[in-house]
């Protein structure tokens, strides 16, 4: 299910996007990396693939290098073939194939129609402004800190932060209209300027994620004994060190699920686990399909959401808390701003090992009732917080009135929460 435009024709590969007549936008998404083989599909994937259903949704196809030989998930989106040369590093392939984006930007918007674009990246973001359509930006964390993370401790992380952060700025206050996930963010994104802004938490899709009896789920993957679970991508702004320091004094499993994206993150906790003595209580799964991650989350006694003090973290509450929730599964958070507010009491927070190793002891004394748990997940049901994306897509596009849409969306929002 599959599209690919290249120059001035659609190949398709599968089922074509469906239309409701009369109501359909023509939305161009600009995401954050490649569409169909980035390991960890993100908020937009799940967003997008709902909205095509009923809209022409056309995708700006970033092939980075580093993810060409992975498997193509499905998607119900065309995707926009853009970009002439290939090079491991993000950056330097977002530089090279500017101009190609740009004229793959303007030919686009102006062949098909466009009503709006959806923008959630940094250099062909900010090309997107000349395109001639109505711009909505997704600004899903601090992208100068996720940027630049790739790059730690080095003075070119310290220029690509400068850079990013002046280019975001830029987006950010001429985009028509901001999305965001949180309130925490709503309020830095209004100091800066930003004065359209709405916040459309993350989600999950519980029809995908169910869980499974945990004993089942353990001896699937050879598990026995107590597990502790991180779900994601291995890098620089995740704190395993922590959970990897504590593991000494636990009698328990770390299961890390997720790959390794463009840093040695992961290689820095194995030679941790090795140095603590607890290498063969660490087990690394690599990546694993979205659609078969209840397996891995059921087997799972607690789930972790173990964060690095950082504004991109702090302000922020990313989509695996809701994927451990939809399984059922108590979720142990390293202490985030957002997150409190967001769930208060209904998840666990940490502060350092003594409190990580205190709060685990509590969580694997309890009773936790998996239906509960599964119940505060299903308010963040991917098709309910479509609906309030697609108001504010429409909006951006002309077809509502502002204030009334301001309205619409608050009601929903509490719905959610």
């Amino acid at each position: 299910m599959v599209h690919l435009l290249y120059d001035w024709f659609i190949y398709p590969v599968g089922v074509s996007c469906s239309n409701q007549k009369g109501s359909a936008m023509k939305i161009l998404v600009i995401p954050t990396t490649d569409w169909i083989r980035h390991p960890v599909p993100n908020r937009l994937n799940f967003i997008f693939d709902i909205l095509a259903e009923r809209h022409e949704v056309y995708v700006l196809h970033f092939r980075l290098k580093r993810f060409k030989d992975l498997g193509a998930r499905e998607t119900r989106c065309t995707l926009v073939d853009a970009g002439w040369l290939e090079t491991e590093d993000p950056s330097l392939y977002y530089l090279l194939n500017s101009a190609a984006h740009f004229l793959r930007l303007r030919q686009i918007v102006k062949d098909r129609g466009i009503d709006v674009i959806l923008s959630a990246n940094i250099l062909p973001s900010f090309l997107a402004n000349f395109a001639g359509a109505p711009v909505v930006f997704d600004y899903l964390d601090h992208l100068e800190e996720s940027a630049s993370i790739y790059y730690p401790g080095s003075l070119f992380g310290q220029l690509v932060k400068f850079g990013v952060g002046k280019m975001t700025r830029y987006n950010l206050t001429h985009a028509q209209s901001v999305i965001t996930v949180t309130e925490e963010l709503k309020e830095y994104l209004k100091g800066i300027g930003v004065k359209d802004v709405d916040v459309v938490p993350n989600g999950v899709d519980t029809r995908l994620l169910r869980p499974l009896p945990s004993e089942e789920a353990k001896a699937a993957l050879g598990l026995r004994g107590k597990v502790l679970g991180y779900v994601g991508s291995l890098e620089h702004w995740v704190d395993l060190e922590t959970v990897v320091e504590a593991l000494p004094r636990l009698d328990a499993t770390l299961l890390v699920v997720g790959p390794g994206l463009f840093t040695d993150y992961g290689d820095l906790i194995r030679d941790l686990a090795r140095k603590m003595g607890v290498e063969n209580r660490v087990i690394f799964t690599g990546a694993v399909k979205y659609g078969d991650l209840g397996r891995y989350i059921s087997a799972m006694d607690i789930g972790l959401n173990p964060l690095k003090m950082m504004k991109k973290n702090e302000y922020a509450a990313g989509g695996k808390v809701f994927n451990y929730l939809a399984c059922g599964r108590p979720v142990l958070s390293s202490r985030m701003v957002s997150l409190e507010k967001l769930l208060g009491d209904q998840i666990y927070y940490y502060d350092d090992v003594e409190s990580f190793l205190r709060q685990v002891g509590h969580i694997l004394g309890s009773q936790e009732n998996e239906v509960t748990l599964r119940s505060i997940a299903e308010r963040y049901e991917w098709r309910n917080i479509t609906t309030i994306y697609e108001g504010i897509l429409r909006k951006a596009a002309g077809g509502e009135n502002k204030s009334s849409m301001h309205d619409l969306d608050g009601k929903r929002l509490n719905e959610i929460q």
